[in-house]
């Protein structure tokens, strides 16, 4: 930054991995009393009054997270327990998940995710890297907040649709009833979302416990040829698992009988599905705001960081 004076706001970017240096681009570029910082150690999160998780390889920023020493858990608490928004594109929208279906060739004992958003992901739902692709979402509310240099309209038709970025992006399938949908579209699944997304609906039709598969649901073929759930959950303390039994039974049953996934064509086996999301102080897009030659998304979340701190 340019500006002597101190910066209003500072926004952390995850930078483990991804498109990182895309949205501190995006982000700084709005004004400058805002400054970005890569997040890549626990004790930087307190420097900080937001933070957005990029989009990139979600089983990669995992691992790499996991392995950082106190990364994870300073995360979860970021995002659980403070007032400070938290934003994730694609890939980070999957971390922010509670429950993720979708193969991935490379996880072996499910892939570590920071949760937040009770949502239902379904990961490369748009297809692979070769089949991005840009199509038009709904336009981004107005920002709660606009009390810095830079936020203005500058003449911008902010009732447009947003050009959507979808690089092996994933698609939200069901959300909680506390949540705000703030976009949706109607696209088909890619084939290997298509057979990830049958073998859901045919354990929901014989009424089976999809919700074993815990926070990520990891799919695997077996030698027959057979698809196996592997169960992976959040971190937590093996004791407490076992006293909580009985109450996590009857949260099982509850949340089962609450899966609804959205219906397909016929003839193309389209869906309408949910493309941006927020609850509170969390918001997830499953495209790539970044990559577009608009800002009104990053203003959205720009806003949000304003509005938590003139709250705080």
């Amino acid at each position: 930054m340019s500006n002597n004076n101190p910066p209003a706001i500072t926004i952390g970017v995850l930078a483990l991995q991804g498109a990182f240096e895309e949205h501190q681009r995006s982000i700084e570029s709005i004004s400058p009393q805002i400054k970005t910082v890569q997040i890549r150690t626990p004790d930087q999160l307190s420097q900080i009054d937001g933070i957005i998780l990029p989009g990139g390889e979600s089983t990669a920023i995992g691992l790499i997270g996991d392995a950082t020493s106190g990364l994870w858990e300073a995360l979860r608490q970021f995002v659980h327990s403070s007032n400070k928004p938290t934003w994730g594109t694609c890939a980070g929208m999957i971390l922010l998940s509670e429950r993720c279906v979708g193969a991935s060739a490379v996880i072996t004992n499910g892939q570590s995710l920071i949760g937040g958003m009770d949502i239902l992901v379904c990961r490369n739902y748009f297809g692979s890297q070769v089949s991005s692709f840009e199509m038009s979402t709904p336009a981004p509310p107005r920002p709660p907040c606009c009390n810095l240099e830079g936020m203005e309209d500058e003449g911008e038709d902010v009732n447009a649709p947003f050009p959507g970025v979808f690089i092996r992006a994933p698609a939200i399938l069901t959300v909680s009833p506390d949540m705000e949908v703030l976009g949706k579209v109607v696209a088909a699944p890619s084939r290997g979302a298509a057979v990830v997304l049958r073998e859901l609906e045919r354990k929901i039709e014989a009424g089976e416990n999809v919700i074993q598969m815990g926070v990520v649901d990891a799919l695997e073929r077996g030698a027959g040829g057979g698809i196996r759930y592997t169960d992976v959950r959040l971190h937590k303390d093996a004791a407490n698992d076992a006293d909580n039994e009985e109450e996590k039974k009857d949260t099982v049953i509850q949340e089962r009988i609450n899966i609804d996934l959205p219906g397909a064509s016929d003839e193309t086996n389209a869906r309408e599905v949910i493309c941006a999301v927020r609850k509170g102080k969390i918001l997830c897009t499953a495209f790539h705001p970044e990559i577009a030659d608009d800002l009104r998304w990053h203003k959205y979340f720009v806003g949000m960081v304003l509005a938590a701190k003139q709250d705080s």
